[in-house]
């Protein structure tokens, strides 16, 4: 007779099966649908880009920008701190190796030498003509056709668009860890969600509205006493009767990381949720948040049983396979992007230890590290910089 932990790892195994079966069927339907027709004559853009000072790659980022294929009428502005030297250092190199590249650029001069994004974002939009608006942030490696995708999207009653994540960095054991954490997660755990629940938030990475809805539901008005402006956002998109969309836009992220910035960030990743979002949603929306978010956590819970019964180990490989096999897939078939070999066994932390972790950050105080800055996050999205 099966003893109760093997019995309770097989149950353990079949639920992540029967949850990676039905999200991996969410997903093949979702990016598999017909994109909307293109504009017959594509609107003038307006891209506004905050950029703080940080290890990322920032020559990269602005080369491609540079050579961005928007269909339309298209401008580009930069936001930087007035005492960031280094980053506009790089900026103007950017524009001598592309003469034809002519951003607007703005300089935000901030008690403290670093302003913080929204108001980087509020400087570029007095700076912004379009009457389509697009922001996106310092890491953002963009493909060519990422733009357009997110402008054909823009339906009659969508206000806010945003995309993909497809993380790029595997410069080091820190990058490579996260990138490796966001390219399992992200598909799995945005999609799904669209076929039960308009999107409640929306990816603060890159995203789009025309002009006239921003406007209309306030803009970025009172945003500079708040970090949660993806999220407030989306409240204001939703309380003017219009709907954020997920689309399949895909872009890349170069996100370089030492040890302490990728504990930083996956902090910065759960708490403000917590603080911010969490709170302000409807009931049904939570538990469905919670109820497609909390099997990340069953290989963890398989791997606690495996070393007392060999049907629970047996149970635990099954889950790690059935992991990498979705892994793989979603890399390969629709990120189109490879992580190197030397980052699969990086793949046994994102899959039995991250998802503890995360959960476990869920209950950490409410300070996180942004850039060199400690901030402590006050309920409803304000916050205090303490140092």
């Amino acid at each position: 007779m099966l003893s109760w932990l093997a019995i309770l790892a097989l149950i353990l195994f079949t639920l992540y099966l029967l949850d990676r079966a039905w999200k991996t069927a969410a997903i093949w339907r979702f990016l598999r649908q017909p994109a909307p027709p293109p504009p017959q004559i594509w609107p003038a853009l307006s891209l506004v880009q905050p950029v703080t000072r940080g290890p990322n790659d920032l020559r990269a980022v602005l080369s491609i920008r540079a050579q961005n294929p928007y269909p339309g009428p298209f401008e580009q502005i930069l936001v930087f701190d007035a005492q960031d030297a280094a980053s506009q250092a790089v900026c103007a190199a950017v524009m001598a190796q592309f003469p034809a590249w002519q951003p607007k650029i703005v300089r935000v001069d901030t008690p403290g030498g670093m302003a913080m994004k929204p108001v980087k974002q509020l400087a570029g939009l007095r700076e912004a003509s379009a009457p389509l608006l697009c922001f996106i942030d310092d890491d953002i490696l963009l493909r060519p056709v990422t733009l357009a995708s997110l402008v054909a999207h823009l339906q009659p009653g969508v206000g806010a668009v945003f995309g993909l994540a497809c993380y790029t960095n595997w410069r080091n054991l820190w990058s490579g860890l996260m990138s490796a954490f966001v390219n399992a997660n992200a598909l799995l755990n945005y999609i799904p969600l669209t076929f039960l629940s308009d999107p409640y938030t929306i990816t603060g990475h890159l995203y789009a509205f025309r002009r006239a809805d921003f406007e209309a539901i306030g803009g970025l008005n009172g945003m500079e006493a708040r970090l949660d402006d993806d999220h407030e956002l989306a409240r204001r998109v939703m309380r003017a009767g219009l709907r954020n969309r997920q689309t399949p836009a895909l872009y890349d992220v170069d996100n370089q990381l030492d040890r302490r910035a990728f504990f930083d960030q996956m902090k910065r990743w759960f708490i403000f949720p917590r603080e911010c979002m969490l709170p302000g949603i409807p009931p049904r929306v939570a538990l469905l948040t919670y109820a497609t978010s909390l099997p990340n956590l069953l290989p963890g819970l398989t791997l606690l049983l495996a070393p007392f019964h060999p049907l629970a180990a047996a149970a635990l490989a099954a889950c790690l396979l059935v992991f990498y096999l979705g892994y793989f897939w979603g890399e390969r078939r629709w990120l189109k992007h490879s992580a190197p070999a030397w980052v699969w066994p990086l793949l046994l932390w994102v899959a039995l230890i991250q998802p503890l972790h995360a959960l476990a950050l869920l209950f950490a105080p409410a300070t996180v590290r942004w850039r060199g800055q400690q901030i402590r996050i006050k309920a409803g999205g304000q916050y205090e910089i303490q140092s």
